[in-house]
């Protein structure tokens, strides 16, 4: 039970469904690419998905002219189903290329969580475990869509081609399926290297405030205690500011590795949760059979699938909240050196205006207006922030009715 490992097995299952020839060793903490006959095993599945994905998405949609029993929205709500797909040659290709980097990157990552082992609590497998159960709703929410009764696969055509065709229907289905736990594989891997990286945050300002608490303690006047003291504390500082800007390059790095799968799958995301609101809204209005308890699942699974978006956004949002947090912590050292009269001594003159470099850098990467000063997170067009997924809800809600106006004016 020592080997155990939730973080081994999830990285077995990204091996097993050949997303990445990655292997974490628990004993040692650390990442390590398996070659043969690994690396075989997880080409050929890469080939198989590529030559499978034309072949599924033509015998889902490529009878849409077939069903003249099924609406426009049926319709449109089963091909919109399948755009997430869209994205999975992207993705497979981009983490083959860059798997070196992401083994550097995965043990830097692994080293300075290590650092504060026992700092670590509960809490980051609990939001993690909350994040996979949300995350669950995008498998139903694609299974009702393919299966449903206005579903192109229940098309009623009266054919023996069609009729032959039913078992690979249900395999192209399964095969969706496992196309939608690659690309979600993405979207959870940096959910967790957020997260961890605002524990790392919490525990570092944590060390700043203990040096805050020795600063208060030691007696305002000159002396050698005093002396001692800073002499402790500014090599305490250099190492811990270290780590901070080593963090800080380890996630952007990461956030700019995975950028534009991100950007792809809020994009179809986006549109995901476009035709579920605006199904639920054509259902609650014209569906002859409604049922109240129907309506009922269909808006908690349109609500579970939207409020894990905003989780995916909320964990950016934090993490810049734990960088504000340190900000104020370094403030206050700052204040607390200089009105100890810090700066009447070399070691707290050196400590102060250390202090201020490190405000400067932090001054520069909180900025009200990023877009002046750096790049912003997704491919230079948007930051992951609780901003962002606001105007995302205000224009899916707008574009909702937008399109419920269309549909009154031509079927109402």
């Amino acid at each position: 039970m020592d080997e155990f490992s939730l973080l081994r097995f999830y990285f077995e299952v990204s091996r097993l469904i050949g997303l990445c020839n990655l292997h974490y060793i628990f004993k040692e903490r650390r990442f390590v690419l398996n070659h043969v006959p690994t690396v075989l095993y997880c080409l050929l599945l890469n080939v198989s998905y590529m030559l499978i994905l034309p072949l599924a998405l033509f015998l889902l949609t490529g009878n849409i002219y077939e069903c003249p029993d099924k609406g426009m929205f049926g319709v449109v709500y089963n091909v919109v189903a399948i755009t997430k797909l869209i994205t999975l040659v992207l993705l497979l290709g981009n983490i083959w290329i860059q798997r070196c980097r992401l083994q550097r990157l995965g043990n830097d990552l692994m080293g300075m969580l290590h650092r504060f082992r026992f700092a670590l609590g509960n809490d980051c497998r609990k939001k993690t475990l909350w994040k996979v159960l949300l995350t669950s709703s995008r498998f139903v929410l694609l299974t009702q869509q393919l299966v449903a009764r206005d579903s192109l696969v229940h098309c009623e055509v009266n054919s023996k081609l069609r009729q032959t065709l039913v078992p690979y229907y249900r395999a192209a289905i399964v095969y969706l399926l496992i196309m939608l736990l690659l690309v979600i594989y993405v979207d959870l891997t940096v959910y967790m290297v957020q997260l961890s990286g605002n524990w790392l945050l919490t525990n570092m300002t944590q060390k700043v405030e203990e040096m805050i608490q020795d600063l208060k303690a030691l007696p305002q006047r000159r002396g050698l205690p005093r002396e001692m003291a800073l002499r402790q504390i500014l090599p305490a500082w250099r190492r811990l500011w270290r780590r901070c800007l080593h963090l800080d390059s380890v996630l952007r790095e990461l956030l700019e590795l995975f950028q534009w799968q991100i950007l792809f799958n809020l994009l179809t995301t986006y549109i995901f949760n476009l035709a579920a609101l605006f199904r639920l809204w054509i259902y609650l209005s014209f569906d002859n059979n409604y049922n109240v308890y129907k309506g009922i699942v269909y808006a908690i699974m349109f609500l579970t699938h939207h409020v894990e978006l905003v989780m995916q956004f909320s964990v950016f949002e934090t993490n810049r909240s734990k960088w504000l947090e340190l900000w104020g912590k370094v403030v206050k050292l700052w204040y607390v050196n200089y009105s100890g009269g810090g700066l009447k001594n070399r070691h707290g003159k050196v400590l102060s205006r250390q202090l201020e470099i490190s405000l400067f850098y932090l001054n520069r990467k909180l900025q009200l207006h990023p877009q002046r000063v750096r790049r912003l997170h997704i491919a230079g067009l948007f930051d992951m922030s609780n901003s962002s997924i606001h105007k995302m809800t205000k224009s899916l809600i707008a574009n909702v009715m937008v399109l419920y106006q269309i549909a009154y004016k031509i079927y109402g």
